[in-house]
């Protein structure tokens, strides 16, 4: 199988990794700034690099994936051409395989990885979940094969359940990622040393996968504890946007413990 990697971002520079250490062949790179192409085609023997969207004129792929950001998908889609007959599938979880519709005489899929990229990171592919769709049960065959020679979890999965997935992957990553930010950002402030929450994040972390983590929820928002809240809020008084997100977690926090829906509309 060649598989033609069109991007050169973070979601491309891994997916590259990872197909080459899979001894799959990747004939060409695609980015929108040439420079980019070539750079990633560096690590590639006998990759094409190329910023043409005419892709008819390039050496073959049977698979194209586009590791290109959600937002500019659309347009992309919309003057790119492929050869006939070939298999071409977007990365992303938000959105639909229908996006690609357009697209003429070829077959389309989505080749969603459900992981967060960052090029200096090194990954394990084999542990990250794949979920795929395809237009036809040929594609999808082919695109569950691509996902099993790199991972050891690949899932047929379809639009709205794929969206619903990646909702939730925001929460569980982007949100988190933000709040450790934010916690980060407190500790500089008051020159602690950041490590010393390490322990403590590793262990929520932990729990998470062993218990349903709304069971095991601690903290003052949880215990009802008002004066630990006033007080911190005290000390968030001159970071009002910080202020404002820990109203709207302690909320949350208190509305899941009460059993009701969160509205925000207190916050």
């Amino acid at each position: 199988m060649k598989v033609a990697i069109i991007g050169a971002g973070n979601v491309a520079t891994h997916l590259v990794k990872g197909l080459q250490e899979a001894s799959i062949e990747i004939p060409v790179i695609y980015s929108r700034t040439l420079a980019s192409a070539q750079k990633l085609a560096e690590e590639v023997p006998g990759a094409v690099a190329t910023d043409a969207t005419d892709f008819r004129q390039l050496p073959n792929a049977q698979v194209y994936l586009l590791a290109i950001p959600d937002g500019a998908l659309p347009l992309y889609v919309q003057n790119a051409v492929f050869p006939e007959g070939v298999l071409v599938a977007h990365t992303s979880g938000a959105q639909p395989m229908e996006l690609l519709t357009s697209l003429i005489g070829v077959e389309t899929g989505v080749f969603y990885p459900v992981q967060t990229f960052s090029k200096g990171k090194e990954l394990d592919w084999r542990r990250i979940p794949i979920c795929v769709e395809g237009s036809t049960p040929t594609a999808e065959e082919t695109l569950l094969n691509l996902g099993k020679v790199l991972s050891d979890q690949v899932v047929l999965m379809h639009g709205q359940a794929r969206k619903q997935l990646h909702v939730a992957a925001v929460f569980a990553c982007n949100f988190t990622n933000h709040l450790w930010g934010v916690a980060q950002e407190l500790l500089q402030k008051a020159e602690l040393p950041v490590n010393l929450l390490e322990p403590l994040v590793l262990e929520t972390v932990q729990k998470a996968f062993q218990f349903p983590p709304f069971t095991v929820q601690t903290g003052p928002a949880r215990r009802g504890d008002s004066n630990t809240l006033q007080a911190h809020l005290q000390l968030l008084q001159t970071q009002p946007h910080y202020q404002h997100l820990y109203q709207v977690l302690t909320e949350s926090i208190q509305r899941v413990a009460e059993n009701e829906p969160f509205s925000g509309k207190q916050a």
